[in-house]
């Protein structure tokens, strides 16, 4: 199988915003002229459960870090997104964050991860783990890894624009026995694999530009037994979930973020849709608006019907539709064969040239035959989203 080409170091963006910089000054050196018995003073006073929740309070963190492991904080907080006087591009946390080691909970913003120190035993309680515009260090990919390996406590696992900053990078695994709770969300794939999650409820997988050589049955094998799903339906020249044979049957809600311009495209959210038989709650966000390449009729959809299709599905909404004669046909579809289907929530994407005139797409619903006698359509602009389902 062809390898992926090296990817480009990247870098975190900037913040915006923030106190200017004399006002960043002045509370620095307030923090600096206090002697540090009344530092260990105010954090000895500090909550134990809530010691730090935002960096807004404690723009100088690496002078409280080491305090806070000492006194055994449990739930950590630290977002930097709004500070001129920290450049998140080059700015890493002091290595005392591995020394917290009673962290239930640990949440990191717009900064960078440090190399563990030698003998870092993990975080052996830790719960809640999210990583949100985070770097990390040369290797970082493999001990970020070890250390969701030896955080056996962990249930919910967010890794949200992780940056890996080497120029290239290995393929790692993500493995957590207690593991309810997964969000990888990235411009780009960093080659991680998923294994050995058998408490797995809720996952959202995104990535805009996933490696040519992933496995997308593989994947989503891992994640057979998921009661909730967000999923980016790769754009691929065949079927890129072409064999996958599992079966999602605890799967009631999902999110998919596809289009229907090529048949591949169409053929592999199939491949997931046609294995979730008790699916009841769909959402689909239409991406990469482009021409439609391939032009598929109501026979095509027809083709890939199974009895289970549908069979309870409750609830379908499509945002940033263009109403191209693909995606009418899939609606077409859906409306002929869900039996219990009761509102569907077209969100027609007016914003551009591309879509197809809102008139011509409501004369076009008003033809298409019900399966469900209770089924409500409802066609919205995009701008109607935050007021509905």
């Amino acid at each position: 199988m062809e390898t992926s080409p090296p990817r480009c170091k990247r870098r975190l963006p900037s913040p915006e915003g923030g106190p200017d910089d004399s006002a960043a000054a002045a509370r620095a050196a307030g923090l600096d002229s206090l002697p540090e018995e009344l530092l260990e003073n105010i954090v000895a006073r500090l909550p134990l459960r809530d010691a730090v929740r935002t960096s807004e309070a404690f723009p100088h963190i690496d002078e409280w870090l080491p305090l806070l492991a000492a006194k055994g904080v449990q739930c950590l907080t630290l977002s930097f997104w709004d500070y001129t006087d920290v450049n998140v591009e080059y700015y890493t946390l002091h290595p005392a964050i591995f020394a917290c080691a009673q962290l239930t909970s640990l949440h990191l913003e717009r900064c960078f991860l440090p190399t563990a120190p030698e003998g870092f035993a993990g975080f052996p309680n830790l719960t809640t783990l999210n990583l949100v515009y985070v770097g990390l260090p040369e290797n970082g990919e493999k001990k970020l890894e070890a250390m969701i390996r030896m955080s056996p406590s962990l249930v919910s696992l967010e890794l949200n624009n992780v940056e890996v900053t080497d120029d290239d990078f290995d393929d790692w695994i993500i493995q957590a026995p207690n593991l309810e709770r997964l969000t990888i969300i990235s411009d780009i794939d960093y080659g991680w694999e998923i294994r050995e999650l058998p408490s797995i409820q809720e996952a959202n997988i995104n990535s805009e530009d996933y490696s040519i050589d992933r496995d997308f049955v593989k994947l989503l094998t891992c994640l057979a037994q998921v009661r909730q799903l967000e999923f980016l339906i790769p754009s691929t020249d065949g079927n890129a979930l072409e064999g996958i044979s599992c079966s999602f049957q605890k799967l009631r809600n999902l999110i998919l973020h596809t289009n229907f311009y090529k048949a591949s495209t169409i053929l592999s959210t199939f491949g997931l849709l046609t294995r979730a038989p008790n699916l009841k709650h769909l959402e689909i966000e239409i991406t990469d608006h482009e021409n439609q390449s391939d032009e598929v009729d109501i026979t095509f959809f027809d083709a890939m019907w199974t009895n289970s299709l549908f069979a309870n599905l409750d609830f379908v909404s499509i945002k940033s539709a263009t109403c191209w004669s693909n995606e009418m046909c899939f609606i077409e579809f859906v409306l002929s064969k869900a039996r219990v289907l009761h509102e569907f929530y077209i969100y027609h994407d007016d914003t551009g040239s591309y879509s197809e005139p809102r008139e011509k797409a409501i004369n076009e619903l008003a033809k298409y035959k019900r399966a469900s006698p209770k089924a409500m359509v409802f066609f919205r602009d995009m701008e109607d989203t935050w007021l509905y389902p």
